[in-house]
């Protein structure tokens, strides 16, 4: 899954990536994902074969796309939730990427800033920004952090040492007036900042394109989800969760078009009967 990839090594560089640490991340993935996802699995669909390659290159051809994207000028947000809303930093034409926080490999870089009993998810974001080795933490220009839980408050006031940080107040309560009210003025408060550090603005037609945009590569996304209900499902759970991690970083344009040709494929498998699994098998 890595052959043929060019040299990334100069552009890593370039972003102050810790190379040795680095390399010790990416020489685990190879067997990992090889155990994981290719060799338990039968009947895979052919249009999972797009997110192998996108894996397999992880850290290399969509960087290097971001890269060329600030040198256009476009800012590059990272999130670590999805209250944040994509369809806003698209209309100002930026580009919003969900950062990681799903291996516990970067806890080293945090375990002298945290208390040892912090959540898993806290250690592991915190981890990829302060120890150098994720090259999609490096390329932001801010992050936007929410107020989701007390562990993530924190992790904001400790990000905010490292790299710019906008925090999106989110309120504990859904179904009353002045909660809605308040969350709709922290939106409008995060635009402003938005229009600050990218020297655009925002106006109704961008915002209606732009919600156009990412409502259809949800829409693809849950298409793919819902096969996941069938009896033989066409596409197992992890390969689905590969799917949505994937949307999290990728161009939302080419997500459309190849989780669209995904969808396309689990369900025109189902009406074929066609399954990963035996019909009947437990999930």
């Amino acid at each position: 899954m890595t052959e043929g990839k060019p040299n990334w090594y100069p552009m890593w560089k370039e972003l102050g990536i810790d190379i040795e640490k680095h390399d010790q991340l990416l020489a685990v993935l190879p067997d990992i994902y090889q155990a994981v996802y290719l060799d338990t699995q039968d009947n895979r669909p052919e249009g999972m074969k797009f997110f192998d390659f996108v894996v397999g290159d992880i850290h290399g051809i969509r960087i290097s796309e971001l890269k060329e994207a600030k040198n256009q000028g476009k800012i590059i947000v990272g999130t670590y939730c999805l209250y944040i809303p994509e369809e806003i930093i698209n209309a100002l034409d930026g580009i919003c990427i969900g950062l990681c926080g799903g291996t516990n490999f970067s806890n080293y870089a945090i375990e002298d800033l945290i208390p040892i009993n912090v959540c898993p998810l806290i250690k592991s974001a915190l981890g990829f920004g302060f120890g150098n080795i994720c090259p999609y933490y490096k390329m932001t220009d801010i992050l936007i952090g929410e107020t989701t839980c007390d562990g993530k408050k924190k992790a904001w006031e400790i990000l905010s040492k490292n790299k710019p940080v906008y925090v999106l107040e989110t309120p504990q309560c859904k179904s009353r007036k002045q909660a809605r009210d308040h969350y709709i003025q922290e939106l409008k408060d995060l635009i402003i900042k938005l229009e600050e550090i990218s020297s655009r603005s925002i106006n109704l037609d961008k915002l209606k394109r732009s919600m156009d945009l990412i409502r259809k590569k949800r829409t693809q996304l849950k298409r793919v989800y819902e096969t996941r209900k069938l009896d033989p499902p066409p596409i197992s759970g992890k390969d689905a969760l590969l799917v949505s991690q994937v949307a999290f970083y990728d161009d939302p344009n080419r997500q459309i078009e190849m989780v669209g040709n995904l969808a396309d494929e689990l369900e025109e498998k189902n009406e074929k009967g066609f399954g990963v699994v035996e019909k009947g098998t437990k999930r």
